[in-house]
């Protein structure tokens, strides 16, 4: 992951499991925030960073690895799973 971005521990949040700033692997020296960012009182956090991708970036790369796959039919679902999964690993690991 980039070296500029602030990195979260995500203690105590509950956006932690979703947020590219706690999720990513951390590579080298990293800059963290003192305290969670996570405001209990309105249950958000200016700071979070989603790290699911898109609907549309599924599904360009679910197309692709259907075409891999010689287009064969009755796949979707695999296709469209893989293509997150590798998504979000590709982000997390990036």
């Amino acid at each position: 992951m980039a070296y500029d971005i602030t990195h979260c521990w995500g203690a105590n949040c509950p956006l932690q499991d979703t947020c590219l700033r706690c999720t990513t692997v951390i590579g080298g020296r990293q800059d963290f925030f003192g305290s969670s960012p996570f405001n209990k009182m309105t249950g958000d956090c200016e700071h979070y960073w989603d790290d699911r991708p898109s609907e549309e970036k599924i599904s360009q790369l679910a197309y692709q690895l259907w075409e891999h796959s010689g287009c064969q039919h009755g796949n979707a679902v695999a296709h469209w799973l893989a293509a997150r999964l590798q998504l979000i690993e590709n982000l997390r690991n990036s």
